[in-house]
């Protein structure tokens, strides 16, 4: 089981090529989590490890530590392609153009950059036992944690040279800030996170709980949130002050990303094979059950999807949500109807719409669509104020409402002098 494996081999320091471990891609992913989600399951290869989205959220890179291989889930059809790279690859990384994926071999000291055209594949040389990966977001550097050897390499992508940076013992996660300004490692055996100045690669150290293991920055790079995989909690660090909160999540808590929209945390549990969803406003977390020994989390850039590798049983959990509630409505009154039009969420919540519904409130009168954005509730009663709830329905269940008012009212006629007859002259 992965979650005695890596608490007993990495307290003995032992060959990083038998280890499984889980690369954390901060940036892109996930609206607010309706109570309603749906779970699909994807089967890839053995021992499914880490999982990155591309920005344009058309596939997911899934590593695959005991065969060796990279799954390409294709997001429309959950259709998988397998790419061969080094020896037991953990972490993954794609580039912000999407041109180029990048794999850490634990197993061969190398990092495996995949054309995402080609699916061609080149190898680096890395430090000792290379884990996590992160490209900056100008995509000029990769970042890899070597936990062999505690440092971390800094590859140059256009001219694939290596600079090695020391940081603590055991570093495992690695993320890059939005503003490339800071790289944040984990270190594994001095339970303690390292924030290098990327301009200068001085070093700061920040302690956080037992046995650090992800790593992710919000998307306005106010906040790092860390995963303590020894005591069930994960570290909120404030970027300004380096202040760190803990809040209590699942069993052995592995992989977190934090959505695009900063309202999202979400924390694979390798302990219990759920999935914590940690609101940012409250820490509030909840759960939501998946595979065996989740490892690694990734959100969709558009937030309709969180997939998950479930490394106990060879597959990726696929979670959907409701859509979002349809946009810009509005209502036209007419003589006891109102006609309401709206346009489409762009989050559909990763599952086609299939239906849009207006209620008028008071009195429940409503009118139905599949694909069209408006239509006309009848039997209102003039001069009547109502609101309006516009919802949108797919497989999983059903948006929450966008609302507007309205009023009906008979239509007006408004007499002109053409509209007069004339009298008649006699004479």
């Amino acid at each position: 089981m992965f979650r005695r494996s890596v608490l007993a081999m990495f307290a003995v320091v032992a060959t990083a090529s038998a280890i499984l471990s889980v690369m954390t891609v901060p940036g892109p992913a996930s609206a607010t989590t309706p109570s309603q989600t749906a779970v699909t399951s994807i089967t890839v290869d053995t021992g499914p490890s880490s999982v990155a989205v591309s920005p344009d959220g058309l596939s997911v890179w899934v590593t695959n530590n005991v065969d060796g291989t990279v799954s390409r889930i294709d997001t429309n059809t959950n259709a998988v392609t397998s790419i061969t790279v080094g020896t037991n690859p953990v972490g993954v990384a794609v580039s912000p153009d999407g041109s180029s994926v990048w794999v850490t071999n634990n197993g061969s000291g190398t990092v495996s950059r995949i054309n995402t055209v080609t699916n061609a594949v080149t190898s680096i040389t890395a430090g000792a036992d290379p884990i996590s990966v992160a490209v900056s977001p100008d995509g000029l550097s990769v970042w890899v944690t070597n936990f062999g050897s505690s440092s971390v390499s800094r590859i140059d992508i256009a001219t694939n040279n290596v600079t090695s940076i020391s940081v603590g013992n055991s570093p495992y996660g690695v993320a890059v800030s939005p503003d490339g300004l800071s790289v944040w490692v984990t270190n594994y055996g001095s339970s303690s996170v390292s924030r290098i100045d990327t301009a200068t690669n001085n070093v700061t150290s920040i302690t956080v709980g037992n046995f650090p293991y992800g790593v992710a920055v919000s998307a306005d790079g106010l906040s790092v949130w860390v995963t303590n995989n020894g005591d069930g909690t994960v570290s909120r660090i404030d970027t300004a002050t380096n202040n760190v909160t803990s809040i209590t999540v699942g069993s052995y808590p592995a992989g977190i990303v934090v959505s695009p929209d900063g309202l999202s945390v979400w924390v694979t549990n390798n302990g219990d094979g759920t999935v914590s969803r940690i609101g940012t406003a409250t820490n509030n977390v909840t759960s939501i059950t998946v595979g065996a020994n989740p490892l690694s989390v990734v959100v969709s850039p558009d937030g309709s999807s969180v997939w998950v590798t479930n490394n106990g049983d060879a597959t990726v959990s696929r979670i959907t949500f409701p859509p979002q509630p349809p946009a810009n409505v509005t209502a036209t009154p007419g003589n006891a109807q109102a006609t309401i039009s709206w346009t489409a969420p762009t989050n559909t919540g990763g599952s086609p719409i299939t239906g849009y519904t207006a209620t008028a409130s008071p009195g429940g009168q409503s009118c139905t669509t599949t694909t069209a954005t408006s239509c006309t509730i009848s039997g209102l009663t003039n001069g009547t104020a109502y609101d309006i709830s516009v919802t949108a329905t797919n497989a999983v269940g059903i948006s929450d409402p966008s609302v507007v008012a309205v009023t009906p009212a008979p239509e007006t006629t408004t007499t002109t002098s053409s509209d007069l007859v004339a009298p008649a002259f006699t004479g």
